[in-house]
């Protein structure tokens, strides 16, 4: 696939219904993604359970995104005027579900598996608006790798891109030279499910 090109209209959009919030999530790529749209990003950085745990994929990645935001709603730095999102990323094939790598081997594992191969990209969002509970919304996108030669995945390796991505890479950096395609939307494969936020948060505008 071609390398995406930021802001998008997707982001542009969201930024102008969204022109600050407070993001519960350590994760440097999502604050990247809301702020190449111009939204005003704070961060609160949450300390939560992410393990992988939970009846179904789905229900697995809403926990801990719906674990997040109510950090952030039970800390002293809730701010009950600014809207709050939080967010958690999966990748599942084969049944398995991929969070991030914990060493280059474990790196390496997970791209030989995804090569050639159609993954399920699963994000949760923890959402909070002015006045309204807390909700938790889910997207999925599937991404299809190209098959990848050893000699590209040890390339990639050395990047470090790894570090900290869920399935082993970042798409929006040099990992959208893995994939092939992708089959819904690419901010929910970065990890902030930006179309399903935007539409929720459009119903109280």
């Amino acid at each position: 696939m071609d390398r995406i090109t930021e802001p998008d209209s997707l982001q542009l959009e969201f930024s102008r219904a969204v022109p600050s919030l407070i993001l519960a999530s350590s994760s440097p790529n999502r604050k990247a993604l809301l702020e190449a749209g111009g939204s005003h990003v704070d961060v609160f950085i949450p300390s939560t359970d992410e393990e992988k745990s939970g009846d179904t994929p789905v229900e697995t990645v809403s926990r801990i995104a719906d674990g997040k935001i109510k950090a952030y709603l039970s800390s002293s730095s809730y701010d009950p005027a600014r809207i709050a999102i939080a967010a958690d990323t999966l990748v599942l094939i084969d049944g398995e579900l991929l969070g991030k790598p914990s060493s280059e081997e474990d790196a390496w594992t997970m791209l030989r598996k995804l090569s050639g191969r159609t993954q399920t990209v699963i994000s949760a969002a923890g959402v909070k608006l002015p006045g309204q509970d807390s909700i938790v919304l889910t997207d999925t996108a599937d991404v299809v790798f190209r098959t990848l030669a050893d000699e590209e995945i040890g390339a990639y390796i050395s990047t470090e891109e790894w570090k900290g991505a869920a399935g082993g890479y970042r798409l929006q950096k040099t990992g959208y030279r893995l994939v092939d395609r992708i089959d819904g939307d690419w901010t929910t494969v970065v990890g902030l499910p930006l179309k399903k936020i935007l539409d929720f948060i459009s119903k109280y505008k």
